[in-house]
């Protein structure tokens, strides 16, 4: 079957008016759609463009359920990393000011964002994703408006710190989408993002996909945009950002992901071919609470089950940042799996 060619929505990267197509992919394992490449700059992104509803769509309670086959898997595991990441950012936030408006954009289930009340900082979280805002409002007691950031319409310079953690990648426009983030941050207000390397993410995909006889291969975690270094530092200049950091991490994993060391092909799923989504009640604002309530409560068994003492402990903290120094390199490099930054409104 030919591949459609996106002719008239510009790149988001260079503003190129033609995308052409180079992978055909799942999305979730439940829409068919197409990886399309600019021939100018050579960004890859989803499209055509998915509306609001359609984001919406990607991320039913499913989506944190270890039993779905796809999503973002081990979410009690995630609960003590996101702790450990939220011991040192209270740190930076009281160099930063003593108080302050934090946001974190794509809060998923507020992990992060519970970590951080120690803080003194008054916080808010938006996600796409209702089982989600459900989640982090219901057993983690935050202010969590289940909406896209753009539907979610703060008020212009409402916020001093926003993070925005595997975020980025799947906005329908990210261009637009980090302009809002300028709209609503403070003049020398900070954003803190992470966004997987376009490359170590779509790399396995096209591997497998090249095989013969290949089943269609899943972006099963709702990836839209594939980002190259060069590609997020002309949109953060474009979009009136000054990058103060920007590091590869998670190196080992990124080599695996590229073929450069054994395990590529854990990280691609495959399909016979995609099915309608079922989610449709449940996004159109029918909230089944009672599902959401058996999910939350098995979430938090798992918490529970999986929490470590040694894990909570701030020395292994410590002894942990100091490791993971190890696992990544200048972002030049571009052999990691994500690229984290630190970046400032001008």
């Amino acid at each position: 079957m030919e591949m459609p060619t996106d002719t008239t929505d510009p790149c988001d990267i260079c503003g190129a008016t033609m995308m052409r197509p180079v992978l055909a992919v799942s999305l979730i394992g439940v829409t068919r759609t197409h990886v399309h490449r600019c021939p100018a700059c050579g960004f890859r992104q989803v499209r055509p463009r998915l509306t609001a509803a359609e984001i919406r769509n990607l991320y039913p309670s499913d989506y944190f359920d270890d039993a779905s086959p796809v999503g973002y898997v081990d979410y009690a595991r995630e609960f003590q990393r996101r702790q450990r990441e939220a011991y040192f950012l209270v740190q930076w936030l009281k160099r930063v000011r003593p108080e302050g408006q934090l946001l974190e954009v794509g809060c998923a289930l507020g992990f992060l964002l519970a970590g951080l009340k120690r803080s003194g900082w008054r916080l808010e979280g938006v996600d796409a994703s209702a089982f989600a805002a459900f989640y982090a409002s219901t057993r983690c007691g935050l202010n969590v408006t289940c909406a896209t950031l753009e539907e979610a319409s703060f008020q212009d310079e409402r916020f001093d710190v926003v993070i925005q953690k595997d975020l980025l990648e799947h906005v329908a426009d990210p261009r637009g989408h980090l302009n809002e983030t300028y709209r609503l941050l403070r003049p020398g207000g900070w954003l803190r993002l992470v966004t997987p390397n376009g490359e170590t993410n779509l790399r396995p995909l096209m591997v497998a996909a090249a095989r013969p006889g290949a089943m269609l291969p899943v972006l099963d975690q709702g990836h839209l945009s594939f980002f190259s270094r060069g590609h997020l530092l002309r949109l953060f200049e474009e979009c009136g950002f000054r990058c103060h950091r920007m590091r590869v991490i998670g190196i080992r994993r990124g080599l695996r992901a590229l073929g450069l060391l054994p395990g590529q092909g854990r990280f691609v799923r495959q399909t016979v071919a995609a099915a309608p989504s079922p989610q449709g009640a449940e996004v159109s604002g029918a909230m089944d609470t009672e599902r959401f309530e058996r999910l939350a409560d098995r979430i938090d068994r798992d918490i529970a089950e999986r929490h470590s003492r040694l894990r909570s402990w701030p020395p292994y903290f410590q002894l942990h940042r100091v490791m993971k120094q190890f696992d990544s390199l200048p972002a030049w490099c571009e052999v990691g799996y994500d690229f984290e930054c630190l970046l400032q409104r001008l």
